[in-house]
């Protein structure tokens, strides 16, 4: 009996060393990838800083999204105090979309908080727009409806069959933002952005490179041959 108690012992043991191997093993293979996710991104950052005209042409499809985005971030923090009114609607309408997304990353994240932070209001008044644009309409019907849900939350009004919200009058948060996810995820969301981007590729370029960053867009350049 003891001896095979003593086995069972020895192969639990061996059991935990095997599992701490592979445990250990699969941390450090998971740390290499997000380092080298971030290495990318880092890289993608410095690359598309500024856009000098001609490089979304040049540009792999996959990159153009990030390279718009980019782009805007850079602008925003330049002059994070004016530069929604220093956009075009182009761009707006891009980083518009991109910051409501924002809203949506981690658990327990709901579309209301769009509306409700400070640091997206500006871009509340145009959502339904900025979905439009990209010809992403039924996602422009949702969030028209989700602002209007917004505006009834916040002003305590009766929201019984408010003729505004159309076929959402039935929504709550919840609902909204599981909507929301689904139709970005079957619409393709982000290859209708792409497209746009595309389409409009001039109303994000840098045309206003000044001598103080025309050396710095020439390294990201050469860095990223």
């Amino acid at each position: 009996m003891k001896v095979e108690f003593l086995i069972v012992w020895v192969l639990f043991i061996g059991a935990l060393i095997f599992l701490s191997f592979f445990f250990t093993k699969r941390v450090k293979q998971n740390k290499l990838i997000r380092q080298k996710l971030a290495d990318e991104y880092e890289e993608k950052k410095r690359k598309y800083k500024y856009l000098r005209e001609g490089i979304l042409d040049e540009c792999p499809r996959e990159d153009i999204l990030t390279a718009a985005i980019i782009h805007c971030m850079r602008k925003e923090d330049e002059d994070f105090d004016n530069y929604f009114d220093k956009m075009n609607e182009s761009e707006k309408d891009i980083y518009g979309i991109y910051q409501l997304t924002l809203t949506l990353q981690g658990q327990g994240a709901s579309l209301h908080s769009f509306f409700l932070s400070p640091s997206t209001k500006l871009f509340v008044p145009i959502v339904d727009r900025m979905f439009n644009d990209v010809g992403a309409y039924e996602l422009a019907d949702l969030v028209k409806a989700a602002r209007r849900f917004a505006e009834i939350i916040e002003n305590d009004e009766d929201d019984e069959d408010d003729e505004e919200m159309g076929v959402y009058s039935r929504y709550n948060f919840s609902d909204f933002t599981n909507e929301f996810l689904t139709l970005a995820s079957t619409t393709n969301l982000s290859e209708k952005m792409t497209d746009f981007i595309i389409e409009h590729k001039e109303d994000f370029y840098d045309h206003d490179i000044d001598e103080t960053n025309e050396e710095e867009v020439e390294d990201n350049e050469g860095t990223s041959n």
